[in-house]
């Protein structure tokens, strides 16, 4: 009995971390406004009305809450997926401009570190053009 119980425990912890970067990302690999323990800190829609950007982070209960993550969908009721948008880590967004492109700004996370990702102005994400504050 305790050999099954050793054998599941394992096949658990493996279907968990199999595939994954670091341990963190094995709460929640499906970013989404669906997820139980989404928890949303800011959304803003653009003023086009074409987008939706939202700040956010995970309750991965006993373990407190995730890193804060931002990702730009399209601004439509049947898309709940935020991977696609996603910026990447060292990027955090500020807010819309007036021609609705999305302001962002480069910063020190205290994760991922020796990741190093350099968006431009111009570039876009999800078909949404960024401005890289200065």
């Amino acid at each position: 009995m305790a050999g099954f119980l050793l054998i599941g425990v394992s096949l658990i912890g493996y279907k968990i971390n199999s595939g994954l970067n670091e341990p963190g990302e094995a709460f929640h690999v499906e970013h989404n406004l669906m997820e139980p323990g989404f928890i949303l800190l800011r959304s803003e829609v653009s003023p086009d009305n074409k987008h939706q950007f939202f700040e956010y982070q995970f309750d991965n209960g006993g373990f407190g809450y995730s890193r804060v993550f931002w990702s730009v969908i399209e601004n439509d009721s049947t898309v709940s997926g935020l991977e696609n948008g996603l910026l990447p880590d060292g990027y955090r967004i500020l807010k819309w401009s007036d021609n609705s492109e999305l302001l962002i700004e480069k910063w020190t996370p205290y994760y991922y570190m020796d990741k190093k990702v350099g968006l431009k102005s111009g570039e876009l994400i999800n078909g949404v053009q960024l401005l890289l504050e200065q």
